[in-house]
Formats: C-alpha cells, sequence, structure tokens
C-alpha cells in the first residue's frame, strides 16, 4: 500500500511539472524579445552537483546588481536538477536529457537569457565580493567594448594570476582585499578563456552561438575569440577583478577520454580557421571603418535555409525567401542552416518564384564565382573586389567547390580585397 501511494505521488509531482513546464514555455516563447536591465548568468553542467550549488552560493551571497541564473544541465546522473528544483532564488533551469556538450549547452542558456549583459560561467568558478560590478564598469566604460574576463588562480594565459592563499576558506579574504577598483589594471586582450566572460547582449546578436561541431567541450571558447577579433570588437581583462576557479573539473572527470575529445576538437579548429587567419585578421582591420557582424563575412550567391526549412537565395547581403511552390529538394540539400540570430542579421528582401529562380540558374556572370589564384588562395568574386575564404574548410562548408586547379585569367588579382569570408557555424538545436 505504501509503495502505491509513493508510486501514485510521484505520478502526481511529474504531471505537474510537466504542465508547469509548458505553461512556463509559453510565457517564455510570449516574452521572448522582453529584456530586463540585469545580467543573465549562464552556467553549463555535468555530473557536478555540490559543486553546482556552491557555484550558485557564491553568486547569490556576492551579486548585488541584477541579474538572473540559467542552469542548462547535461543530462546529470547525480541529481542535480531535482536538487535545482527544490531551490529557492531566481533560478531558470533547462535539462537536457543526455549530454549535448558544453557549446550546445551555452547556446540553449544564450537562447533563453534576458540580460541586457550577459555572462557565461563555469559550474566550478566561485565569484567574489564585487566581481559583477567590478567587471561590469570595464565592459560599459567604454562603447566598444564587447567582452571583459577577470583574472584567477588557475587558467592557461595571461588572465592567470599568483595567489597567497592555499586553502579556500582564506579565499573570500584575499578577494575581498584583491578586488578594489582599478582603471588602471584594465588591458586589452586577444583571448579570454571561457570560463568567466561577460559580454553585452549586442556582442552575442552580432557574433553569434557557440560552434557545436566542437564535441563535448575545448576550442569553442578560442573559436568564438577569433569571430570576435575578425569583427574587430574589443576584449578586456578586468585585472582588478579576482574569482576562484578549481580548475577544468568537468573534463578532469572524462578521464583517457578527454585527450580524445581534445584532439578531435582540436584538428576541427585548426582545419576550420586553416593558418591565414591571423594573416588575413590583421588586413582586415586596416579595412573596418564601421562595426561588422558575423553576417558580413559571409558569403554572395548560396542557398541558405532557416530551422523550420524555410529556403532563402542569399546575394549581396540580402535574403530572399523562395515560394513554397518553388523550392528544390537539390537547392534545399545544398542550403546551409543558419541560427535565428544569423537570419536576424540579413535584412530581408522580396520572395523569389519561378521566374526569379530561373534567373539565377541561367546567370552566367563572373559576380559570385569562386576562384583559385596561382598560390592556392581561394577567392570568391564579389560587386568588383576579392574575398578570401579565410581556409578551404570555409569554402566548402558553404557548399562551394574548390576550384581545381588556379584560374588562367588572374586580372582580378587586382581588384581592391573585400572582407573575408568566414566559416559558417554550427547549431543543431531546431529551437536556435
Amino acid at each position: 500500500m505504501h509503495n502505491t501511494r509513493h508510486t501514485a505521488h510521484e505520478s502526481d509531482f511529474q504531471q505537474g511539472y510537466h504542465r508547469g513546464y509548458d505553461q512556463g514555455f509559453k510565457v517564455g516563447k510570449e516574452t521572448f524579445g522582453t529584456w530586463f536591465e540585469g545580467t543573465s548568468i549562464i552556467i553549463p553542467t555535468y555530473n557536478q552537483k555540490q559543486l553546482l550549488l556552491q557555484c550558485v552560493d557564491y553568486i547569490e551571497a556576492h551579486t548585488v546588481s541584477p541579474y538572473e541564473v540559467i542552469i542548462v544541465d547535461n543530462g546529470s546522473q547525480d541529481g542535480t536538477v531535482e536538487a535545482l528544483r527544490h531551490r529557492r532564488g531566481s533560478l531558470r533551469i533547462a535539462a537536457h536529457s543526455t549530454n549535448l556538450g558544453f557549446a550546445q549547452a551555452i547556446n540553449t542558456g544564450l537562447m533563453m537569457a534576458r540580460g541586457q549583459t550577459i555572462v557565461l560561467l563555469n559550474n566550478d568558478v566561485f565569484v567574489t565580493e564585487g566581481w559583477l560590478t567590478q567587471m561590469l564598469a570595464c565592459l560599459l566604460e567604454s562603447p566598444d567594448t564587447a567582452a571583459v574576463g577577470p583574472v584567477t588562480n588557475y587558467i592557461s594565459g595571461e588572465q592567470k594570476i599568483e595567489v597567497p592563499y592555499h586553502d579556500l576558506a582564506e579565499m573570500p579574504g584575499f578577494a575581498a582585499a584583491y578586488n578594489r577598483r582599478d582603471t588602471g589594471k584594465w588591458r586589452d586582450t586577444s583571448r579570454l578563456v571561457g570560463f568567466c566572460i561577460l559580454m553585452k547582449r549586442s556582442t552575442f546578436e552580432q557574433v553569434g552561438y557557440l560552434d557545436e561541431g566542437y564535441e563535448v567541450g575545448n576550442f569553442e571558447d578560442d573559436d568564438w575569440n577569433l569571430r570576435l577579433r575578425l569583427q574587430g570588437k574589443r576584449m578586456r581583462i578586468a585585472g582588478d577583478t579576482f574569482v576562484h576557479h578549481v580548475g577544468s573539473v568537468t573534463m578532469k572527470g572524462l578521464g583517457a577520454q578527454f585527450f580524445t575529445v581534445n584532439d578531435s576538437n582540436e584538428r576541427f579548429y585548426i582545419e576550420k580557421w586553416g593558418n591565414r587567419y591571423d594573416q588575413i585578421r590583421g588586413r582586415v582591420e586596416e579595412l573596418i571603418t564601421t562595426p561588422h557582424k558575423a553576417a558580413d563575412f559571409f558569403p554572395t550567391h548560396i542557398w541558405i535555409r532557416s530551422a523550420s526549412g524555410q529556403l532563402y537565395w542569399m546575394q549581396h547581403g540580402v535574403k530572399y525567401p523562395a515560394a513554397t511552390r518553388a523550392k528544390d529538394d537539390v537547392m534545399m540539400a545544398s542550403a546551409v542552416r543558419l541560427s535565428v540570430m544569423e537570419l536576424l542579421q540579413i535584412p530581408t528582401g522580396p520572395e523569389y518564384g519561378e521566374t526569379e529562380l530561373a534567373a539565377i540558374k541561367a546567370d552566367s556572370s563572373r559576380d559570385g564565382v569562386v576562384v583559385m589564384a596561382g598560390d592556392g588562395t581561394i577567392y570568391q568574386l564579389d560587386r568588383g573586389a576579392r574575398r578570401e575564404f579565410v581556409s578551404y574548410y570555409a569554402c566548402t562548408a558553404w557548399g562551394f567547390i574548390i576550384p581545381q586547379q588556379a584560374a588562367a585569367h588572374e586580372a582580378w588579382n587586382h581588384w581592391p580585397e573585400g572582407l573575408p569570408i568566414a566559416p559558417p557555424t554550427r547549431v543543431k538545436a531546431e529551437d536556435l
């Protein structure tokens, strides 16, 4: 009898939970695009319940600016979601049924975020007195600052500092003394590590989601850094703001699998960006006179599509929706799927029907043609300019075929350089 009541209680709870979820999802859709003057703190997590709860405790103890916490669970089996549901406070939870990896978890959180500023935070970071207030001051001090990171005790690169404490109990005292406003410690950087990054909402809207081609974790933050730098955006280290980082707990939990994951992601990173990126970026800095967004680095004369299957012809920075009757399986198969955030960056032109699509197929002009130079560099010719693909991957990922040999006629070598063409960002979830 006791077991029957227990089962019934569980059933009632699940039904109530699903009703609440459905109602919350409906409200979420109705309030999409309604932001609040605060910060969305996004924390991905997987099987680190106690560490995560400590992380949230530190946020609640040391954050005075308006905020919301969004926790994205990647299929934890240690009771993480259950513990969060019974916790009070401004928590919003998204629970994936399986481990979809760091990038997908962050992207889920970005989709849910309502703050005018956004923090990406690892679940093994313990924030400290004044952390968000001071990082916000650094971020908002200059309109051209897109993202900011703190310093910490455990990380690779220039955000690491030496600390005097050896016991976690001593950390808050050190941090309280260290975290004193000092703009002289703010400095520009070319790399922010993803353990704790604060950005403006406009940065997310212009740079886009993390690339989900990186499996499990690692290198997706480096990829994001490159895309941000390509747009000419400024990153800074708030050197007067310290947070404690336990360090790579989830990745270390992979054991020997870590090296397989890391090597695979590194290969994808190198393939995606090639070895010409820094050279190209140097030229881009000379070309940039106005702010840029991801879509400015897309090619022209290609098919793109939304997650729902709407097909567009993109030409010279405008997307033209294909009429339903004009859609074609070959076009759909070759179309590159873009996220909602990317599609919103591209102005929409009039609908293309049979006549317009026939004109595209009959066009024999050189505009939009992909060519290879004598040194193997791949370009697309775009309105009298030559635009370099940052890698062979960038060319093929957009659906172009790499020319088998250098073009016989290379008069376009003297054409001015346009903005380079970056690789597309992979997203998998249908609601991104």
